[in-house]
């Protein structure tokens, strides 16, 4: 990483706001971190041999839902007392929001927007502005969706680099921790990545393993069978209001409980559709292909981008736009793009500005309730998906330079 990476204007931005929420927290007794209490809570009673699903460690829906597996990745906090285990995480969280930030920058200047960008730093700010309030909410509740795309986003680079074993190990440790994310396999089996897919497999079995080794083979069974049951709870209980499922629940009556599954299935059959198509562009017309690697890496972004549209989660999931809301910030400013700049203030209107301390309750629960949140993640994906399309015309692609 180079010193212009470390020491500019993006790192005290994103320094002051990790240290503003923090101290805000600290001040009002908020630091509660909720979600991490959980993770926490759950790797003790694994290696206390207590219970570890369908019991509630922070009240309310706070049950542990993740693998078994992700466990050993919580186990050095439990080594520490839970008040220092929790600010070492809020740290690590905001640490990791800023080099997430930096990797997704490197990615989209590096085979998307490969024009000249002025003031790439204060557009890299800008990106991370507009989830902000996803970030001080992750921030509070301890979660690492943050680390996940991390996580994906190495998984990518190390793809476009040919290096599929870090590739697929990366992408196998996520698919462990959310397995809502095997989504990303259809990109690689239509790309017929299968020594990325090899390692990615060995991987998720090495992890779904651990438990056998320890606490033991009959222990092992019973965490699984208890983890399929919270999963299928937290699934049949969980409003998601970012989904297309919801959105069409709170407008008709009628709306049938599978048709959420459906819209999943048709969404997949279009991304599929989608990559073919970009395949088959590629093979046809090279010398118009755009930048090697440029529509792997969109269609990465695009199905991480779509998952809160397409399951049913909490709203902070939102944050996995970053990558296309940085894309769609980059393109806008490089090919002076500005008529867009309107639609876009609209759409991240209703995704990332959605606050109580903004809004007022009142007003940020009826947008959430509403679906508007997740319409306006929606539509910007659909916004992304239109400048990418003009990105990919032939003018101008043989003027940009290929990624160094």
């Amino acid at each position: 990483m180079k010193k212009a990476d470390i020491f500019n204007g993006f790192t005290v931005f994103v320094a002051l706001a990790v240290l503003l929420t923090f101290t805000l927290n600290m001040i009002n007794g908020r630091f509660q971190l909720g979600d991490f209490r959980v993770y926490y809570t759950a790797a003790t009673h694994l290696f206390s041999g207590e219970q570890v699903y369908l019991v509630s460690f922070d009240g309310g829906s706070g049950f542990y839902k993740y693998s078994p597996a992700t466990l050993f990745f919580f186990l050095p906090y439990t080594f520490l007392n839970f008040k220092v285990a929790e600010i070492i995480h809020f740290f690590i969280l905001g640490t990791a929001y800023w080099y997430t930030f930096i990797l997704i920058r490197n990615l989209v200047t590096g085979y998307l927007v490969t024009s000249a960008v002025k003031h790439a730093t204060l557009l890299l700010s800008l990106s991370f502005g507009c989830i902000l309030i996803h970030c001080a909410r992750e921030l509070y509740l301890g979660n690492i969706n943050i680390i996940l795309l991390m996580l994906c986003c190495l998984a990518i680079q190390s793809l476009l680099a040919g290096k599929d074993r870090p590739g697929g190990i990366l992408l196998g440790i996520v698919i462990l921790v959310k397995p809502y994310l095997l989504i990303l396999l259809i990109p690689l089996v239509l790309r017929k990545k299968w020594r990325a897919m090899a390692w990615l497999c060995s991987t998720a079995a090495f992890g779904l393993i651990i438990p056998f080794i320890f606490p033991g083979p009959s222990a092992a069974i019973g965490l699984y069978g208890d983890w399929i049951k919270t999963v299928m709870a937290h699934n049949g209980d969980f409003p998601g209001m970012t989904s297309i499922d919801y959105i069409f629940s709170t407008l008709i009556a009628s709306w049938p409980s599978w048709a959420g599954l459906l819209i999943f299935a048709l969404c997949s059959i279009l991304v599929v559709l989608f990559i073919l198509n970009n395949i088959h562009r590629e093979k046809q017309q090279a010398s118009a292909a755009g930048l090697p690697g440029s529509d792997f890496l969109f269609e990465w972004f695009l199905l991480v981008a779509l998952l809160p549209n397409l399951i049913r989660t909490d709203w902070v999931l939102m944050l996995l736009s970053a990558p296309l809301l940085m894309f769609m910030i980059f393109y806008i400013a490089s090919e002076k793009k500005y008529l867009w700049i309107p639609v876009l203030v609209i759409l991240l209107f209703f995704y990332g500005a959605n606050s109580d301390d903004l809004l007022g309750r009142a007003l940020s629960h009826k947008i959430l309730q509403s679906g508007l949140m997740g319409l306006g993640n929606f539509l910007l994906v659909l916004a992304a998906l239109r400048m990418f399309f003009d990105y990919r015309k032939p003018t101008g692609i043989n003027n940009r330079q290929q990624p160094g």
